[in-house]
C-alpha cells in the first residue's frame, strides 16, 4: 500500500485530504449535548429497537417483575423453611393404646330374613336394597341375575318381611342402602 501511495499521485492527494480533514476535526471545540436532548434521543432509539410488540411486551414484563423477583424468592424460601420446621417437629409419638373407632356413620345390616324358601338356580342374585330409618325395606333393585316374575315375587316376600338394622349418622337412624347376594335359602321346620 505504501508503494502504491508513493507512485500514485491521485491516491496520495486523496490521503492528504483525509488527513487534513481529520486534523481539522480534532481542533474543533467540543459541544456538549443537553441532558434533555440526550434522554429524548435514547428514548427514540429504544423505541426504534423495540418496535415489535413481542419485544416490547417482554421489556415491560421484565421491568415489572424485576423489582418483585428478590422479595418473592425470599418469601418462597422462607415458606419452605417454615413448613419444613413445622412438619419436622410435628411427628406424633408412637402409642401402644389401640385406636377406638368412631361410629359416626354405620351402614344398614341384616337382622333377620323372613323364613321363606328361595332358589335362584346356579347364579346368585345381587341386589341393592333401600332400607328406611325404621329398619324396613322401602325398595330394591336387581343388579345381576335372571329377572323373572317368579323371582320378583320371591324377592318381594323375602325382603318385605325381613328386618334390618338401619343405617345411623351420629347415632340417629337414617335411610341407607345395603347390597345383598342371594343364592339359595332353604327353611326346614
Amino acid at each position: 500500500m505504501r508503494f502504491h501511495l508513493n507512485y500514485c499521485v491521485a491516491c496520495r492527494q486523496e490521503l492528504d485530504r483525509w488527513e487534513t480533514l481529520q486534523a481539522d476535526l480534532r481542533y474543533l471545540p467540543r459541544h456538549r449535548v443537553p441532558p434533555e436532548l440526550a434522554l429524548r434521543l435514547r428514548v427514540l432509539l429504544s423505541q426504534r429497537l423495540h418496535r415489535n410488540p413481542l419485544g416490547l411486551l417482554l421489556v415491560h414484563l421484565e421491568n415489572g417483575l424485576r423489582p418483585l423477583l428478590l422479595p418473592a424468592s425470599a418469601g418462597v424460601l422462607t415458606a419452605i423453611i417454615c413448613f419444613g420446621l413445622i412438619l419436622g417437629t410435628g411427628v406424633p409419638p408412637v402409642s401402644n393404646i389401640p385406636d377406638v373407632p368412631l361410629r359416626i356413620v354405620t351402614p344398614p345390616r341384616v337382622k333377620e330374613l323372613a323364613p321363606i324358601n328361595f332358589s335362584a338356580g346356579d347364579q346368585p342374585v345381587v341386589l341393592v336394597t333401600f332400607i328406611s330409618a325404621a329398619g324396613r325395606v322401602k325398595d330394591y333393585k336387581v343388579l345381576s341375575g335372571a329377572p323373572s316374575r317368579e323371582l320378583t315375587h320371591q324377592l318381594d316376600r323375602i325382603l318385605f318381611f325381613s328386618l334390618f338394622q338401619p343405617a345411623t349418622t351420629l347415632g340417629k337412624p337414617t335411610d341407607g342402602e345395603v347390597v345383598l347376594s342371594l343364592r339359595r335359602i332353604t327353611v326346614r321346620g
